[in-house]
């Protein structure tokens, strides 16, 4: 903002305030002068004119009433009121009515309300006449003050404006003046030094200084002069040597060419064999005469969890030190190291925890490396061929499980069926069975009771279910042969796991099983063989229960089954509070007959069996991993829900 802005908005500023406290200075004095002399003396009227008019002896109270309501009309008249001496209003005037009234009877006036009370008399009665007055303004006096200040504001704001132009004009003369003697100057003298000069004293420090300006420009002018004549010569000996050197810098310019040619090759090969290096899946590492690494790939880097650049100068037995303990790094005084290698050698000391075939060759003599330590990540075939041999396990136990089923079946139909038989010629009503029993004097209904009361017909009872269970089971073990699916079908997730705990509470006299199952995926089926998804069930309840009874009596055992839908799966966890499985266990819990107890106690079928059910029959998963915080067992049963 010019300074000529902020005088005019400052000069308007102390106006504005002059007339808000001229104003307010007047409204106070208007108020007080009301306050002191004006109200007293209206009061004072109003009560002599309305005594004069009572003293009169034909007035009556309608006629005082309406003398009251002409008096009211005064503007510093609030409310009129008169009371008898009981204190009750006999007459009451309010200048308008729609302001509350004040006055009720005299004797419940406000203690703190300030009005003036004048006694009277009528025909020998006491008054009382209470005047209340209004000590604020009028209206109109706010409306006068108010229009007066905007018209002195205008005229104000317009001397003001003038004020400001005129102020303007005296201030740009003598800067204008100036400006044009310059330009003048300038236009007759523009080589020649410049001198100006003025009068006004205001202006001279400004003319002192342009004249100053104007000598360092002058001076400046010489200089470029002298320095421009300097630089004509110059240009004229460069021209000279500009054509003898032309020649040199196009020589030079093909030796360049040549040079980075050659170099951009070099850094393309470069780039070409560190990206084959750091694209294989296999970390190499070049080691110096001291064991240092010179250079390794990506791969390298990633196991270690650095980056492969970082490790240049670092000791290679500090890094992996599995490879000094095999033997695989040749002491810094060998001259010419050997080949040497190791397979299915263990890395702890990488993230991965990698299985390895570690192959260490010497590099010929005068390299900055003389020897290569090449890593190959063999993890995923060793598992390949554990899987492969567990594969191959199963489809040994499928082929002996036909072999066995086969074998068993023909004495077990045998002994159903001599057992219907012997069923058949006790029952009294067959015709042959009574005409035997005739000739040998014998009771087949006494025989009968006989039977019951011996308990003879619930061991027939028995036998026939144990029977009947062995027929299931050898018809389970040709399913597990036959790889056979047709007896798939949905069912829902609540009934499978109500049959399943049913039997668990009955046959394996497991004691509560905890569920961690949404309701909501109760009601959901799945696609499966019932029978077999229960015997998975309960083979892993009885292992788990199993496991608890070896644990202290002051122990509190635990089994958890829990359940979990995903978009494709349905996932099935049994897990107990138990002592776990070691590592080297694990590792073979799902091998055909392999097993951790006694002789006699266990078949080391269970797992096994349970194994080839979920993954060859159901096509699922079934894995093995230790519980929550390391803390007993857990074995996880997946499901596929793609033909549900």
């Amino acid at each position: 903002m010019l300074v000529r802005q902020k005088m005019m908005f400052s000069i308007v500023a102390v106006c504005m305030l002059i007339l808000v406290l001229a104003t307010t200075a007047y409204t106070l004095t208007a108020r007080r002068m009301l306050s002191d002399y004006t109200l007293p003396g209206t009061a004072t009227l109003f009560y002599g004119l309305l005594q004069t008019e009572i003293s009169t002896a034909h007035t009556d109270l309608p006629h005082i009433q309406s003398m009251m309501n002409q008096l009211v009309r005064h503007v510093r008249i609030r409310e009129l009121a008169l009371y008898n001496p009981q204190g009750e209003r006999i007459a009451h005037s309010l200048r308008d009515e729609s302001i509350p009234q004040l006055l009720p009877l005299l004797k419940q006036l406000p203690a703190d309300l300030a009005v003036d009370a004048f006694p009277l008399e009528k025909d020998g009665e006491k008054l009382t006449l209470v005047i209340t007055e209004q000590d604020d303004l009028p209206e109109y006096f706010y409306l006068n003050i108010f229009t007066t200040t905007l018209l002195i504001t205008a005229i104000s704001v317009l001397m003001i404006f003038l004020l400001y132009a005129l102020v303007r004009r005296w201030q740009q003369r003598p800067y204008q003046s100036l400006l044009d003697t310059i330009h003048q100057t300038v236009e007759t003298n523009s080589d020649a030094l410049i001198r100006l000069q003025t009068r006004d004293p205001d202006l001279q420090p400004l003319t002192d200084t342009l004249n100053d300006l104007f000598w360092v420009r002058n001076q400046r002018t010489m200089h470029l002069q002298t320095a421009h004549r300097l630089a004509e010569s110059a240009r004229k000996r460069a021209t000279r040597l500009s054509s003898e050197t032309r020649q040199v810098n196009e020589s030079l310019a093909r030796e360049v060419s040549i040079r980075r040619s050659v170099e951009t090759q070099l850094k393309h090969t470069q780039d070409l064999l560190d990206s084959i290096l750091n694209a294989m899946p296999t970390g190499l590492f070049a080691l110096d005469i001291n064991n240092r690494v010179v250079q390794c790939n990506q791969q390298a880097g990633e196991w270690l969890d650095m980056d492969h650049h970082q490790l240049t100068g670092m000791q290679i037995s500090r890094l992996i030190p599995e490879l000094e303990e095999q033997g695989l790094l040749p002491p810094p005084d060998e001259e010419e190291p050997v080949l040497s290698r190791a397979e299915r050698l263990p890395l702890p000391s990488v993230n991965e925890h990698l299985i390895t075939d570690v192959l260490a060759y010497p590099l010929p003599p005068g390299q900055m490396a003389r020897l290569v330590i090449r890593i190959d990540d063999v993890s995923q075939r060793q598992r390949m061929e554990e899987i492969m041999v567990q594969t191959e396990k199963m489809m040994t136990v499928g082929g002996l499980a036909a072999g066995m089923a086969h074998e068993i079946n023909n004495p077990l139909g045998a002994i159903l069926q001599n057992l219907q038989n012997i069923r058949r010629r006790l029952q009294p009503d067959m015709p042959a069975n009574q005409r035997v029993a005739d000739n040998l004097q014998l009771s087949l209904e006494s025989l009968h009771q006989y039977l019951t009361e011996r308990e003879v017909l619930r061991f027939f009872d028995h036998i026939q279910d144990a029977g009947e269970r062995a027929a299931a089971i050898v018809a389970n073990m040709l399913q597990f042969a036959r790889n056979d699916h047709s007896q798939k079908r949905s069912i829902r997730l609540e009934e499978l796991l109500e049959e399943t705990f049913t039997i668990a509470a009955s046959d394996l006299s497991l004691g509560d099983i905890s569920t961690d199952i949404d309701p909501q995926d109760k009601q959901r089926s799945i696609r499966c063989v019932p029978s077999e998804i229960q015997q998975v069930l309960l083979n892993l309840l009885r292992n788990a229960g199993q496991a608890l009874d070896d644990m202290p009596q002051s122990h509190v055992a635990e089994i958890l089954l829990s359940v979990q839908f995903t978009a494709d799966q349905v996932i099935f966890r049994v897990s107990d509070n138990g002592p776990g499985i070691p590592a080297d266990v694990a590792a073979h819990i799902f091998e055909p007959f392999f097993t951790t107890k006694e002789v006699g106690e266990g078949t080391g079928l269970g797992l096994s069996v349970s194994y080839f059910i979920v993954t060859s029959h159901h096509q699922g998963q079934m894995v093995y991993r230790p519980g929550p915080g390391g803390v007993g067992a857990c074995f996880e049963v997946r499901l596929p829900l793609l033909t549900v």
